[in-house]
């Protein structure tokens, strides 16, 4: 689904496939703690939650999207706060995750519950000054006041370099390796058809084209994003009515991503699952039985 129309009078039907894309439960997420905390599609997700929940937007209450939320929004909420503090820990969180995180840590006081992981986020915060050259005053710190250029970005929105390149193992049976040099070779040789003032007319339709990356690059990128990649593959051969995996298929996986055994057939179900969030870095999923959300 191309749609992102994101947040003005939000899109229903992109709203349900968010949730499908993240909170709706599927046979392959609990084989690794990274399936459940990398998911390139939880800030379109929170983004739209954010706007509903402003007033300043004036959403109504007979809008699909906001019945949709306030009915779930016990596992919605879980997502948020966990999102907000994932996105707080990595130094890439905006003013309503900043806004939440400090919420949430008020209410630790308030109720005199100690919580580790939001203790260590205090003390980071505090000791940033020491470590980061860029931070110098607490509002920075504290991800008040961005240190840096820019807007947070959405770390786990999955290269397109490395979408073709899973895709490629996966489909095509390649070694990683050969993946890359064709995938360079593409690049180069659309770079080159630039140049020569070719190849500039492009569609919609057209698919991105793949960038020039050095091989440490490479590397980097898809230690990031292998796992929000191959998430993002598995959701969409769903999509594509390729729910089938074959041995090769399922080698390529095992061998690239930790020996997983992916599922023959891949399912998705009409449950929803809420994470923990008592530790951010030991993520677990629980299966729940709630109304639909959609």
């Amino acid at each position: 689904m191309n749609d992102e129309n994101l947040i003005e009078n939000p899109s229903f039907d992109r709203w349900v496939w968010l949730l499908k894309r993240t909170v709706q439960a599927n046979n392959w997420r609990d084989l690794h703690d990274r399936f459940i905390t990398d998911n390139s599609n939880f800030r379109e997700l929170i983004d739209i939650m954010d706007y509903v929940k402003d007033e300043v937007n004036n959403v109504p209450i007979s809008h699909q999207v906001r019945i949709s939320i306030e009915s779930g929004m016990g596992i919605l909420y879980q997502l948020r706060e966990l999102f907000a503090v994932d996105c707080y820990r990595r130094g890439e969180a905006n003013e309503n995750d900043v806004n939440l995180v400090i919420e949430m840590i008020n209410r630790t006081i308030h109720f005199k519950e100690y919580d580790e992981v939001l203790m260590a986020l205090v003390k980071d915060s505090f000791n940033k000054r020491k470590t980061d050259s860029l931070v110098n005053t607490l509002d920075q710190a504290f991800q008040l006041e961005r240190a840096y250029m820019g807007s947070p970005k959405n770390f786990y929105k999955v290269p397109n370099n490395i979408k073709q390149l899973i895709a490629m193992m996966i489909d095509e049976g390649m070694p990683k390796d050969v993946c890359i040099e064709k995938i360079d070779k593409m690049a180069n040789n659309h770079a080159l058809k630039t140049k020569d003032n070719k190849g500039l007319w492009r569609t919609a339709k057209d698919k991105p084209r793949p960038s020039i990356w050095n091989v440490g690059r490479w590397q980097d990128e898809m230690d990031n994003y292998k796992w929000a990649g191959l998430n993002d593959y598995l959701y969409e051969r769903i999509e594509q009515g390729r729910i089938l995996l074959d041995a090769s298929e399922r080698k390529q996986i095992k061998g690239g991503w930790d020996n997983i055994d992916v599922p023959i057939k891949l399912l998705s179900y009409s449950k929803f699952v809420a994470m923990e969030i008592d530790r951010i870095n030991v993520a677990k999923s629980v299966m729940i039985d709630t109304k639909d959300l959609h």
